[in-house]
């Protein structure tokens, strides 16, 4: 595969963003086979952006000869105060995550955080000298942006998770780290400390991330686009924000009923974005189903087709939830299925 065709995978949707373009091709001129990584908290029931959006992105990858990983961050998710901090709880949550990610993204290497920091001194050494180069008000803003609460409740623990995050990195030799937007700033911070180190340098990648399927929430005018983004997305820890990877045909239609979805409203509506990142790129089409009097069957294989006839009013939000909720569990389906037979298991896994 040449050099394009390798970009042009990597950089289609739903990537947003690489740090920089020109490093990118670079790297890929000069090494066949780069290393990827990208992190998870292991903080609750992953939903559709986490296993269909990101995975999407690392087939991607795979597919343009990148070494790809996917860190289950367990020591991450107890400093970070998820699932209770129970040590015993989010390891056999890791297992379940690991279990995801090998039939979604089957070519994907899948490390356990604690394994990766078994007897490494260097790894707790980078994540100090990291430490040491991080005023408290730039990690304070890294913890904001990715949705870790207001300054004055941040715990002590937290600060030490952009440490972790950028050592990482070094830890698993990556060469092309991987989050969605609201991670960025750990990223900037990553390549800065490691140009200061005099370490391997790194091509940081971002892809886009679902808004949540609430009515979006009022931005200060002043925010900073990480801001936004973090502030938008859909969210495993609100009712009705995200859908769960395990949601049955049911569940499906009942988050999907009640999404922010106003007639002719395009712009960062929710269900659009379903169809955009998700059902165009892996089905191809979008089937609509409605009477005649509402104009019929319709076929939508084209996304600025289909934004342009809900902009203008000829396509209503029923009729498209309804299409959008059979389009999506299809998709869905085959991963529900693999783990139907301990679902009430797992589920009971994630009980708040």
């Amino acid at each position: 595969m040449d050099i394009a065709t390798k970009l042009e995978l990597i950089k289609s949707e739903p990537l947003e963003e690489v740090i920089t373009e020109p490093d990118l091709r670079a790297l890929l001129e000069t090494n066949s086979r780069p290393k990827h990584y990208i992190g998870l908290e292991i903080s609750g029931m992953p939903h559709i952006g986490h296993i269909l959006v990101a995975g999407k992105k690392i087939n991607d990858l795979n597919k343009a000869g990148v070494q790809t990983q996917v860190l289950l961050a367990d020591w991450h998710t107890i400093a970070n105060n998820k699932l209770g901090g129970d040590w015993e709880r989010i390891i056999e949550a890791s297992k379940f995550y690991r279990e995801l990610f090998n039939e979604v993204c089957p070519s994907t290497k899948v490390v356990l955080g604690s394994d990766l920091y078994k007897d490494n001194d260097d790894y707790w050494k980078l994540v100090v000298q990291i430490a040491r180069r991080t005023t408290i008000a730039r990690a304070t803003r890294t913890l904001i942006i990715q949705g870790r609460g207001e300054k004055d409740t941040i715990h002590v623990s937290q600060y030490l998770y952009p440490m972790m995050q950028a050592a990482d990195i070094s830890a698993l030799d990556v060469d092309i780290p991987h989050a969605g937007m609201d991670q960025r700033r750990v990223h900037v911070l990553a390549k800065e400390v490691f140009e200061d180190l005099k370490m391997k340098k790194i091509v940081p990648i971002h892809h886009h991330l679902l808004p949540s399927l609430l009515e979006p929430p009022k931005i200060n005018e002043s925010a900073q686009k990480e801001e936004i983004v973090a502030a938008m997305k859909m969210s495993k820890s609100k009712p009705g924000s995200a859908i769960p990877i395990l949601a049955d045909q049911k569940e499906v239609n009942s988050i999907l009923k009640t999404a922010w979805c106003p007639e002719g409203v395009a712009e960062e509506n929710p269900v659009l974005q379903l169809c955009k990142y998700i059902i165009l790129p892996t089905s191809g089409e979008l089937k609509v189903e409605r009477d005649s009097k509402y104009g019929g069957d319709v076929s939508y294989s084209s996304y600025r087709q289909l934004e342009s006839d809900f902009a203008g009013r000829k396509l209503h939000p029923a009729d498209l939830k309804n299409s959008v909720s059979n389009a999506l569990f299809s998709i869905m389906k085959p991963v529900a299925q693999k783990f139907e037979h301990k679902k009430a298991e797992i589920l009971e896994l994630f009980k708040q």
